[in-house]
């Protein structure tokens, strides 16, 4: 299974053109203590705790399960919309993509004459490694997303192209223009790239082991495997290269192959799905679970290479449905179904905490924990946070307005930069082969116009799944103008309108898209459902429960069905009915962190205490920015006489929910309780409307 396990080594013996200078850092801006002597970041597109527990059980992931118990680990919230160049490159800037500008897989070409593969040239921000660059800090990056052409940054850069198929008539070598910083690295990296050809029987047998019944002139599914190992292969061999040949205090590398495998053969995963004929499901059934092996294995070079003295990160930007949440047994028919809300996040290092579990983490802190492992200042301008539970000793780290300000060579390429529209349109086709997007039209404006849209629709999402609606709503307005009457993206996008409405308090508006969709469209569910959580909304639950029961009388498959109906039942003060509607929510997905609220506040009002500190632990560990949570949480707690903890919680939600009034009144309550602190409880009580502050 070792596909590239020594194949750097033998390349780099046979020809070693890399350099190893390395200067005294110097650092031109305010530090704290650094806490890591260097930093390898690993990324494993798709990786799942669903896929990895079953099999650290089996003790097939021996790398993974010691770095688990090193360290500190947990669930990895994603952000919508949940497609890979804008998800890596938010985890590259800890930035949501509407400040780091990659909005989606392709984008025109400057001149518009077509489309091309997004690239490095469309961020408008800092990546950590410029940030580092710009501290005199060394970085290799390996593989990122969204990485081409290479920056010239204090370090190596081998970008997301070095993958892409060979042009038409050139040796398969051959890679194209900005493939690398520095040029030197060339000639070394044609060496290690590995061709799909190259590899034997032995490379192919731990993910299919009755290949040889498989007639490959008939099923093109062992070639596209090949493929897959090979594209993957390449980039381990130059990050193990490069690890070793090179200086580095930062190291990032990126491997997209659990989700490629995920997409080609999860349909096939046991149990196989319905559609999947017993021939096909028998061939084809240890595919993915060679390919978290293969994974394993990969780290554990990495790991041996980089030395025990380095902070290792390892991330996934999300999950992978591999059990009753597969939607298709096309795995292209709609990709980002098959994503699941949470991928995986492990942290070992000499400052970090062993056996420990990290709760509410999300991809957005990942930049904003390398900085402080560095002990540099974060930008106040990024959307994470540092992990700073995760350390040994408690840290404090600096802040500065925003690293964009300062001046200083980071490394980013000037905005005059431009790529050949050749070897773009080559990416394009890589792109569409693997299903990601359509082929584009012989109509170069209706290409353009389609791109142009999608690049929208992804930025409105992004704004929309987080605080900054306002700009959101003109965005959805827009696309709704540009739409045709039968388009059928026109319903989501009045969905999403409706949606922003109702959170930023426009009820009557929202109300008003809702009634025109369903005038339209009467059996539109989503309005349906929509329309019910606004009628809670507005505390009116029999109504809100009529539109549910109208949407459930039209489909089976409707994910938040349950946890609605719960709502509605609790407003109600039906507690039963409630708690059997969140348990049925949980039986169909047990990462509901509404759900496990749900059952939250019912064992608040029937005084179970204990169970729900149980249920909104799990609810803000699942959620992080789920206020009404924390607010469950923080009341339970106090009831339980644990005040501190509770007064924490509680102030929680009150920072991310600063209207929540009943916060506040247990606030009041907390800090007059034996004297703690009258001056502020009476301020907490004057937020909660309280008359008698005292």
């Amino acid at each position: 299974m070792r596909v590239a396990s020594d194949y750097a080594t033998v390349v780099w013996n046979l020809e070693d053109q890399f350099e190893n200078n390395s200067d005294p850092p110097k650092y031109p801006h305010r530090m704290t203590r650094r806490l890591a002597k260097k930093v390898l970041l690993i990324g494993w597109d798709a990786a799942d705790w669903v896929m990895v527990q079953p099999l650290l059980e089996q003790g097939y992931l021996p790398t993974l399960a010691q770095l688990i118990a090193e360290g500190t680990s947990g669930k990895l919230a994603t952000i919508r919309p949940v497609l890979s160049p804008m998800l890596w490159n938010s985890i590259a800037t800890g930035k949501r993509a509407d400040k780091h500008g990659i909005c989606g897989f392709t984008e025109p070409l400057p001149d518009g004459s077509g489309i091309r593969p997004v690239t490095s040239t469309s961020r408008k921000t800092k990546a950590v490694w410029n940030i580092l660059s710009q501290n005199q800090l060394t970085s290799n990056v390996v593989g990122w997303f969204a990485s081409h052409p290479a920056e010239p940054i204090r370090g190596c850069v081998v970008t997301d192209h070095y993958v892409h198929p060979t042009p038409k008539g050139k040796d398969f070598g051959s890679l194209p223009e900005g493939v690398c910083h520095p040029e030197r690295l060339l000639r070394p990296l044609v060496n290690l790239k590995v061709n799909p050809k190259s590899l034997d029987a032995q490379a192919i047998l731990p993910f299919v082991p009755r290949a040889a019944e498989v007639d490959a002139s008939k099923d093109e599914r062992l070639g596209r495997l090949a493929s897959l190992l090979a594209r993957t292969s390449s980039i381990h061999a130059a990050a193990c290269a490069i690890m070793v040949k090179e200086p580095w205090d930062f190291m990032a590398v990126y491997y997209d192959a659990i989700d490629q495998f995920g997409h080609h053969f999860m349909p096939y995963h046991p149990p196989a799905m319905e559609g999947v004929s017993e021939h096909d499901a028998e061939i084809y059934k240890d595919v993915m679970i060679g390919c978290y092996r293969f994974h394993d294995m990969m780290l554990e070079s990495l790991l041996d290479y980089a030395g025990r003295d380095t902070t290792v990160i390892l991330v996934s930007d999300h999950g992978f449905h591999s059990g009753s949440g597969r939607q298709d047994i096309d795995g292209f028919k709609d990709p980002v179904s098959w994503h699941r809300p949470y991928g995986v996040v492990c942290v070992r290092g000499p400052e970090i905490k062993s056996n420990n579990t990290i709760y509410g983490a999300t991809l957005l802190d990942v930049t904003p924990t390398l900085l402080s492992l560095f002990g540099l200042p974060i930008g106040d301008d990024m959307d994470g946070r540092p992990w700073l539970e995760i350390f040994d000793k408690e840290i404090t780290p600096s802040r500065l307005p925003s690293w964009d300000d300062l001046d200083g060579d980071s490394g980013m390429h000037s905005e005059d930069r431009r790529e050949d529209p050749v070897e773009a349109a080559e990416a394009i086709r890589q792109l569409v082969d693997l299903g990601y997007i359509d082929a584009p039209s012989d109509d170069v404006q209706k290409t353009i116009q389609n791109t142009t849209v999608d690049l929208k629709r992804n930025l409105a999402s992004a704004l929309s799944d987080c605080q900054r609606i306002e700009k959101a709503i003109p965005l959805w307005e827009e696309l709704i103008e540009l739409a045709l009457e039968d388009s059928p993206e026109l319903v989501s996008y009045y969905l999403e309108l409706a949606r922003c409405n109702m959170q930023v308090g426009r009820l009557e508006k929202c109300e008003e898209i809702l009634n025109k969709l369903l005038e339209h469209a009467p059996n539109e569910t989503g309005a349906l459902m929509m329309h019910g959580q606004l009628k809670l909304q507005c505390r009116r639950p029999e109504e809100a429960l009529d539109y549910f029961q109208r949407a459930a009388g039209i489909s089976t498959d409707l994910k938040s069905l349950h946890s609605a109906m719960g709502q509605a039942y609790a407003q109600l003060s039906r507690w039963s009915d409630a708690k059997l509607e969140f348990q049925k929510a949980l039986e169909a997905d047990e990462e509901s962190a509404v759900a496990l609220n749900g059952l939250a506040g019912i064992a608040i009002e029937r005084r179970q205490f204990s169970k729900a500190v149980e249920y909104a632990l799990r609810a803000v560990g699942l959620n992080h920015h789920f206020p009404r949570a924390h607010c469950n949480l923080g009341i339970a707690l106090a009831e339980s006489g644990m005040d501190e903890e509770a007064i924490q919680a509680l102030e929680t939600t009150v920072a991310m929910a600063p209207k929540m009034r009943v916060a506040y009144k247990w606030l009041a309550e907390l800090y007059f309780k034996d004297g703690r602190d009258p001056e502020k409880a009476r301020g907490y009580a004057r937020l909660a409307g309280l008359q008698d502050c005292e």
